[in-house]
């Protein structure tokens, strides 16, 4: 190798590892990304999402949910399985944390609304 290519390479490994390095402390240390999930929705008084199911493997109630969308960093730590976990709701002023009730602009595949007139 010559004196270039050594630079070359030395310059493209820096910037690699500067790379790695902003994008480990932006996701694992400051935790800036939404989080995806489901929360229950009571079906009297909302529109909610529900998944419809045919068949003999059908649960005998049926899930009622809106989604959320909320960064990581204003989500507590706690697993559901050993503590009573606090549901995900967007607090007062909360930047970037959105719930989303079902309406024709938010259906998916596989979903259907909870009222018989969609908003």
């Amino acid at each position: 190798m010559n004196k270039k290519s050594k630079i070359l390479f030395w310059i493209f490994g820096v910037l690699i590892v500067i790379s790695i390095g902003v994008t480990f402390h932006k996701y694992v240390i400051k935790k800036d990304y939404l989080v995806f999930a489901q929360i229950k929705c009571d079906p009297q008084t909302e529109s909610c999402f529900y998944a419809p199911c045919e068949g003999t493997d059908c649960p005998a109630q049926i899930d009622y949910y809106k989604k959320i969308e909320k960064k990581a960093f204003n989500i507590e730590l706690c697993d559901p399985a050993v503590e009573g976990c606090d549901p995900l709701i967007c607090e007062t002023g909360e930047k970037d944390c959105t719930i989303t009730t079902c309406s024709a602009d938010t259906i998916s595949d596989g979903e259907e609304c909870s009222t018989s007139t969609i908003i």
